[in-house]
C-alpha cells in the first residue's frame, strides 16, 4: 500500500553545526565518493563558482573547488556520479530560475579531486532547455551506476520530473523531457549510492520513492523545523540522509524507513494518483472499445449456441469459404 499521510522522522539528530563564514546559504549537497565522512556542499545564488567540502564529524571545511571560467548564475543542485569511464564525477546545477524565463540552463560535470584542500578543476558545460518551457529547479538527480540526470522543476502547486539526454552533447542545446509528475516545492533530492531508492523534500517533507526515476512512494517523512530546508543528501553507508537550511547553521541527520530495491506489480498499479511520481501513460480508447465489443459478441453468440434446439444442430460439416 503506498502511504496516505506523512510520519514523523525517527531519532532527527545534529550531526554538527556550521560556523565557517564561506557558508552561508547550503543550497545543494553530495556525499564525496572518495573521502570518508565528508559531504561536498555549494551555496545558494551570489556566491561563485565554489564547491566547499565538509568533514561530518565536526562540520570544518576541508576543501574548497573552484570551478574553472564558470559564472555561477544560480547554482541550485548537486549530485555525485559518475562518468563514462566510472570515475566519481560531481553535477552542479546552474538550473534555478525564478521567473521561468530562461532560454537555457546549465548542468556542469567535475571529477572529484583526489586531494581535498583548496584546489580547481576544470569543468565540462552542457546546456539545456525544457521541451514545454523554460522552469524553475533545485533538483538534480544522478543514476550512481551511469552518466542519467534527471531534472525535478519546483513549482507551487506540482512539479514535473524531466530526463536528460543520457548522451549529453557538450555543443547545441540538449532537450529535456517529462517523464512524470511530481509535488510543488520541491527544493533538493538525491538518489542512494546503491540505487535502490531515492528522495524528493519539499519545506516539510521527504518522499522516499523505491527504484530509479520514475519510482514509486514508499514513505513520506515529516522533517525537523527549519527556516528554509534547500538541501538533502544520503549519509555515506547509513541509511539515514543529511538536511541543511538556509539560516540554520545545523547539519541535521534523519533515520529513514528500509526501502525496497524494486517497486511490486501491486504497488505500481496503486500508484497512478497526481501526488506521486508516475509515468505518464495515455489510454488507447479506441482498442479498448474494440475489445469490449469483441468480448460481448463472444458471451452472445455462446448464449445463442447453448439455447438452440437440437434439431437445428445437424447439418454440413463442410466448412464456410
Amino acid at each position: 500500500m503506498l502511504p496516505t499521510s506523512a510520519m514523523a522522522a525517527s531519532s532527527p539528530e545534529v550531526i554538527c553545526e556550521l560556523t565557517d563564514p564561506r557558508l552561508t546559504e547550503i543550497s545543494g549537497m553530495a556525499p564525496s565518493q572518495l573521502h570518508y565522512d565528508v559531504m561536498w556542499v555549494h551555496n545558494d545564488s551570489g556566491d561563485k563558482a565554489k564547491l566547499y567540502a565538509l568533514q561530518l564529524s565536526n562540520c570544518a571545511v576541508v576543501g574548497e573547488l573552484t570551478l574553472r571560467d564558470v559564472s555561477a548564475r544560480d547554482f541550485e543542485g548537486l549530485a555525485a556520479g559518475v562518468d563514462t569511464r566510472g570515475r566519481s564525477v560531481l553535477w552542479v546545477g546552474d538550473i534555478g530560475d525564478n521567473r521561468d524565463s530562461w532560454s537555457d540552463v546549465s548542468i556542469y560535470r567535475i571529477r572529484e579531486p583526489k586531494k581535498l584542500g583548496k584546489t580547481s578543476a576544470q569543468a565540462q558545460r552542457y546546456r539545456f532547455t525544457y521541451e514545454d518551457r523554460p522552469h524553475n529547479a533545485e533538483t538534480i538527480l544522478a543514476d550512481p551506476n551511469s552518466q542519467q540526470l534527471w531534472i525535478v522543476t519546483k513549482q507551487m502547486a506540482s512539479g514535473s520530473v524531466y530526463a536528460l539526454p543520457k548522451k549529453l552533447r557538450k555543443s547545441g542545446i540538449n532537450i529535456a523531457r517529462k517523464v512524470s509528475s511530481a509535488t510543488g516545492l520541491i527544493t533538493d533530492g538525491a538518489i542512494k549510492p546503491n540505487g535502490t531508492t531515492f528522495v524528493l523534500r519539499d519545506y516539510s517533507e521527504a518522499q522516499f520513492f523505491r527504484g530509479l526515476p520514475v519510482g514509486v512512494v514508499d514513505e513520506i517523512v515529516d522533517l525537523p523545523g527549519q527556516p528554509q530546508g534547500e538541501a538533502i543528501a544520503w549519509l555515506p553507508g547509513k541509511n539515514a540522509v543529511a538536511i541543511a537550511s538556509e539560516g540554520d547553521n545545523r547539519l541535521i541527520r534523519v533515520d529513514v524507513p528500509e526501502v525496497a530495491a524494486a517497486p511490486s506489480a501491486e504497488d505500481l498499479t496503486e500508484s497512478i494518483d497526481s501526488t506521486q511520481v508516475v509515468p505518464t501513460q495515455e489510454i488507447n480508447y479506441v482498442s479498448l472499445f474494440a475489445v469490449i465489443v469483441g468480448v460481448i459478441a463472444l458471451i452472445t453468440g455462446l448464449i445463442l449456441i447453448r439455447k438452440r434446439p437440437e434439431s437445428n444442430m445437424t447439418g454440413s460439416n463442410k466448412k464456410a469459404v
